[in-house]
């Protein structure tokens, strides 16, 4: 076998195992050929998406970042550093990499539309509709695109455009979110119908199991929800402790960092008086992200093992593979964070750094209240009930993703902080 056929076999080999998701040993096979073929830009990218999959994103950074500048023509290891950069919230390093790819490549849909989506992360919705449109001229089907551009849709409640562009759409939640127009164009019966249809696809997710716990509590109608019945039921309230590994001083580096400019904001239009972090902060290579991603994981077990024997389906059907995302956000006196659920999520939850003593007569100031009841959703003046949870600086709060929740506005002369995370599913 020549030196060329070897090197092209194992190359095979890499790609192999990073398309069946084994990272591991991608990264292990990975760094052996890159060691062997140090010239070859292909095995070097595969070890960096490698890297980036399996969360360690330090080493894949500096893989793109070597790669760009060996080879500064090439568009997709610009494009690749934006996405790894945009994933630990530093969107506007990962902007540059993707107008940098976009110059080298005018017509690279990835980098497009990985272009928008960083322009939404900081409220940036006109560049981000250019971007998705632009990759609906030069493809005309593309699946992510559509679903994109529908979601933007949403955003200001145009049911009408959003469903256009979801129904033609199979990625993602785009057929749940098709569903939740049809609620609120008043298409009851279609509701219904296409409900029973995804049902019978084995659709189930936070975004449906919100809405029909919408339809269920204001509308009386007797129908399943195959994610959550009595969601309320399933809010649990742990402790996470100093010596349960995650100590002051980490807690304080944490909101260091936070403070620190070291990635920016998320555009948040739900929250005021307040700042959210952009990215996964797990992801980052910092004492205070593993701790926490460890003690948070324990206290997943414990939230299962307490429902151990119930029969709902976000329970019964915990997914096989996800990731845990978490990101912090910090509300000052006066702010809160409107009503609103977690459709990408499956478990959400709150692990709470500093809840400060309220100056104010109300007793639920800064805690946390759920609902069944959508904020977008037409409700025809019911009311729908809200149980409002007691929560204090280190207790952890978890619940199902489609429950509807929200803070409760506060007055005092301390920041409310909060680390916010999720289950997510993959595929």
């Amino acid at each position: 076998m020549t030196a060329s056929s070897q090197e092209d076999r194992k190359l095979q080999e890499l790609i192999k195992l990073y398309e069946q998701r084994n990272y591991a040993k991608a990264i292990k096979v990975g760094e052996s050929f890159t060691k062997k073929y140090s010239q070859n830009g292909s095995g070097w990218n595969l070890l960096g998406l490698s890297y980036k999959a399996s969360g360690e994103v330090t080493q894949a950074i500096e893989i793109f970042k070597s790669l760009t500048k060996s080879a500064p023509d090439s568009a997709m290891f610009q494009s690749n550093l934006g996405n790894t950069l945009v994933s630990i919230g530093r969107i506007k390093d990962g902007i540059s990499c993707f107008k940098k790819a976009i110059k080298l490549e005018p017509d690279m849909i990835n980098a497009i539309e990985a272009l928008g989506l960083a322009y939404l992360e900081i409220n940036e919705k006109e560049k981000a509709r250019n971007s998705f449109e632009h990759v609906i001229k030069l493809d005309p089907n593309h699946q992510r695109s559509l679903y994109f551009l529908g979601n933007l849709y949403l955003m200001t409640q145009d049911w009408i455009n959003a469903a256009k562009y979801l129904k033609g759409s199979n990625f993602g939640l785009s057929q749940s979110h098709y569903l939740e127009c049809l609620l609120c164009l008043g298409k009851g019966k279609e509701f219904l119908n296409f409900y029973k249809q995804l049902t019978g696809r084995g659709v189930t997710n936070p975004l449906v199991g919100g809405l029909v716990a919408h339809v269920q509590e204001l509308y009386k109608k007797d129908i399943k929800n195959t994610f959550c019945n009595d969601a309320m039921k399933h809010v649990y309230v742990g402790r996470i402790e100093e010596k349960d590994g995650f100590s002051d001083e980490l807690a304080k580096e944490l909101i260091h960092y936070h403070r620190s400019n070291k990635n920016d904001y998320r555009s948040q239009s739900l929250l005021h008086n307040g700042s959210q972090s952009s990215g996964n902060l797990f992801l980052l290579n910092e004492p205070f992200a593993k701790t926490l991603k460890s003690c948070i994981e324990k206290q997943i077990e414990i939230y299962k093992f307490n429902f151990a024997e119930s029969e709902q389906g976000f329970l019964k059907h915990w997914p096989k593979n996800y990731e845990l995302f978490g990101w912090l956000i910090s509300i000052t006196s006066g702010g809160n964070l409107d009503t609103h659920n977690h459709k990408e999520g499956w478990l959400s939850g709150s692990f709470y750094l500093n809840l400060p003593q309220a100056e104010s007569q109300g007793k639920d100031d800064g805690k946390i209240a759920f609902s069944y009841r959508g904020p977008k959703y037409p409700a025809g003046g019911r009311v729908s009930e809200r149980r409002i949870v007691d929560v204090k600086t280190r207790d952890i709060c978890m619940f199902p993703s489609s429950l509807f929740h929200e803070t409760v506005p506060f007055h005092g002369q301390e920041e409310r902080i909060s680390f916010a995370f999720d289950v997510k599913p993959l595929n």
